[in-house]
């Protein structure tokens, strides 16, 4: 069962009263922007990064003085923002 069907399903379990049922809309809403959300993460391409790529930024992020030079306190930092960079490359 996903998130819009249980919104769905809530729909037949109205609670009366004003306060319980506007409390009952927002709960079906927010699991409905759930779901809308999911099925655009679903929709989000992965970007794998083979070993050589890898091994080929730990390099880059090794040279001497590289790190500093950009900006980061460690290689290690610089080597976070190298992956996440490429792995958000298209």
């Amino acid at each position: 069962m996903n998130a819009d069907e249980l919104a769905k399903g809530l729909s037949k379990y109205q609670i009366y009263g004003d306060d319980y049922g506007l409390f009952n809309r927002r709960i079906q809403n927010m699991l409905r922007q759930q779901q809308a959300e999911i099925e655009a993460l679903k929709a989000h391409p992965v970007k794998e990064l083979t070993d050589a790529v890898v091994n080929e930024l730990w390099a880059e992020s090794q040279e001497d003085g590289i790190a500093m030079q950009q900006g980061f306190t460690t290689q290690q930092h610089y080597f976070a923002y190298l992956i996440l960079r490429k792995a958000s490359e298209k």
